[in-house]
């Protein structure tokens, strides 16, 4: 799903360009990877309680796997904009990680 987001032009790739993003009022849900670096993870964390529409999901996924979903060698952050896409993929997200959890 991220990659039919990327296609549709609702990503925003990589934690300097979601930095940008956040400070200009950015709405939708921000996917970090599991190997984000800490200082990176406590600026994005930040940033994004600046608003109550923005969305912060962890995934267990590496680098390199959030990068394969969008033809990259690495992608440590990936924000889909608000809208359908950004519901359905945070949704199925929140599912698998509910699942994993024994919930």
């Amino acid at each position: 799903m991220l990659g039919l987001a990327r296609r549709a032009n609702e990503v925003i790739l990589g934690i300097d360009r979601i930095e940008i993003a956040l400070k200009k009022n950015f709405r939708g849900t921000v996917f970090l990877a599991n190997d984000l670096g800490a200082s990176s993870r406590k600026k994005i964390k930040s940033l994004s309680e600046r608003s109550d529409k923005v969305y912060l999901r962890e995934l267990p996924h590496s680098r390199e796997e959030l990068g394969a979903t969008q033809g990259m060698n690495s992608c440590a952050a990936i924000a889909v904009k608000e809208g359908t896409l950004e519901h359905t993929i945070r949704d199925a997200v929140d599912k698998a990680v509910s699942h994993e959890g024994g919930g």
